[in-house]
């Protein structure tokens, strides 16, 4: 069976409109075809409904080629318990996730003669050493390796990665591309790597608001999901409900991690929503598509000054995990569990947390991060980062790669996209029909901030270290670190010129 032939699918897979908009191409026709009962039916029974499948995306360019039972080498974490970063799964468990992966892996090996075999490595810094090490000796130890975003822009500037435009099977206009995310992340006018819905952990880094429903209602707080729909979902609404929510339940006059916060997350999680969800680039583009930065105007001291003032100043309404406890990773699971415990009204993750709370008691919303003010058109939901398959410049046989991938991205958005958010967040997670449709609002409309991902020392450092001292001296703290960061930015495009 090619991948040019509609693919009947055992998976609900009926997609959702607006889901996928932030890719800017309209989804097939899934419109249903119903019979009708016979009125005149003597019996006075109902002719059953028949239901056609919806139409999937298809290819119809990639070629009907068989590659001979060729092992496809893919290096992959293993280290990280999340099913959007596996590259192969073994055999079917009954988990919704890991059953698509498994289910599109086999159809493409079926149709492509091929075998996927994942090289697994523990963690992204083993990723990337790997990566480096492989191509510096060009010794052939896979066709594809999996990178955090950031050291893919790295790699990719030094030469060790084959660019988007040498893969002749890959459409980047195509609607299983994240077209508004992959225009953020060309230097040159050259893409070096392209996200698709293959790359399930960038949905799971959009980040999103989670509030606690149960204190909504014993606050007799307004509905939330009536101020995203009227744009009334602002930064000085956020924080106006999370002071409300915001009591020492202990009563002993200090605000500690068993009292109840307006606001739970980690500072990388939190601080940069606030400036990206208002619109605001701190490394964007000139006019020939080279790095220039941005962050430096009078709006992002505003916003970032409403931060300072309220989290900063007057009662304690944010618990911080990270620096109320120590930096690390694992530190992010206490946020969960105050959240958990009805200890937060608002939590700020990514959607990729929301499955992990499948066993909190109290009904959860979901909501896209607030926008500045009420004259912002729309909500922008900030990509914390996206693990990316970047093609080694060692590799020969461009097309074989090429097809595989372009198989890869265009049947996640027929399996394991359908399964990841119309099975396990919408209908299994997300608890209402409003954060159904706030889902399609946050991954409708998807940005990154290079500043924020690829350039998070010369410049998300600048703001955090600000914020995290307590101070609010943002635009000296830009003076003094311009030079640096406009030194680190021209070596890019440095760096990219030379790879022409």
């Amino acid at each position: 069976m090619k991948i040019k032939k509609l693919i009947s699918l055992i998976l609900p897979v009926m997609l959702i409109m607006g889901l996928l908009a932030g890719c800017g191409d309209t989804p097939p026709d899934t419109s249903d075809t119903k019979s009708t009962a016979d009125l005149n039916n003597n019996n006075e029974e109902e002719t059953p409904e028949t239901v056609t499948e919806p139409e999937k995306y298809i290819a119809g360019y990639l070629p009907e080629v068989n590659y001979e039972g060729y092992e496809f080498r893919m290096v992959a974490p293993t280290g990280y318990d999340s099913a959007s970063l596996f590259a192969d799964v073994e055999e079917e468990t009954g988990d919704t996730i890991l059953d698509a992966i498994y289910k599109r892996n086999r159809l493409i090996e079926e149709d492509y003669g091929i075998k996927f075999k994942q090289i697994g490595v523990a963690t992204y810094e083993v990723l990337t050493s790997t990566f480096t090490k492989s191509t510096k000796a060009g010794s052939d130890d896979f066709d594809l390796g999996m990178l955090i975003s950031r050291d893919a822009w790295a790699q990719a500037l030094t030469g060790t990665v084959v660019p988007v435009n040498k893969l002749p099977y890959i459409d980047i206009t195509q609607p299983w591309y994240s077209h508004d995310v992959n225009n953020e992340i060309t230097i040159n006018n050259k893409l070096y790597f392209a996200y698709s819905d293959e790359c399930l952990n960038m949905f799971g880094s959009a980040m999103c608001v989670l509030f606690n429903k149960k204190l909504v209602e014993n606050l007799s707080l307004e509905n939330i999901y009536n101020l995203v729909k009227e744009n009334k979902w602002t930064v000085d609404k956020f924080f106006d409900l999370a002071k409300t929510a915001t009591s020492d339940l202990d009563g002993n006059g200090k605000m500690e991690e068993t009292d109840r916060f307006g606001i739970l997350s980690q500072c990388d999680m939190l601080f940069p929503c606030f400036w990206v969800s208002s619109g605001i680039k701190t490394v964007s583009k000139d006019e020939n598509d080279f790095l220039v930065f941005t962050g430096e105007n009078e709006k992002i001291y505003n916003v970032l000054e409403k931060v300072y003032q309220n989290i900063f100043t007057g009662d304690k309404i944010y618990f911080d995990s990270f620096i109320e406890h120590r930096f690390a990773e694992e530190e992010r699971i206490f946020s969960q569990k105050q959240f958990e415990a009805d200890l937060g009204l608002f939590f700020v993750a990514g959607v990729g947390t929301v499955p992990f709370l499948r066993a909190m008691e109290t009904d959860f919303g979901i909501l896209p991060f607030p926008k500045y003010d009420e004259n912002q058109e729309k909500y922008y939901s900030r990509v914390v980062d996206g693990w990316i398959y970047c093609v080694p410049n060692y590799t020969t046989n461009l097309e074989r790669v090429s097809v595989i991938m372009e198989a890869l991205a265009v049947e996640s958005k027929n399996i394991t996209v359908p399964a990841y958010f119309e099975t396990a967040l919408r209908t299994k997670y997300a608890r209402d029909d409003e954060s159904q449709e706030m889902l399609d609002i946050i991954h409708a409309n998807r940005t990154m901030d290079l500043g924020d991902t690829f350039y998070m020392t010369p410049v998300r450092d600048i703001y955090m270290n600000v914020l995290n001292g307590k101070r609010n001296n943002f635009a000296s703290a830009v003076e003094k670190a311009t030079n640096a960061v406009n030194k680190a930015l021209q070596k890019a495009n440095d760096q990219a010129l030379e790879l022409e």
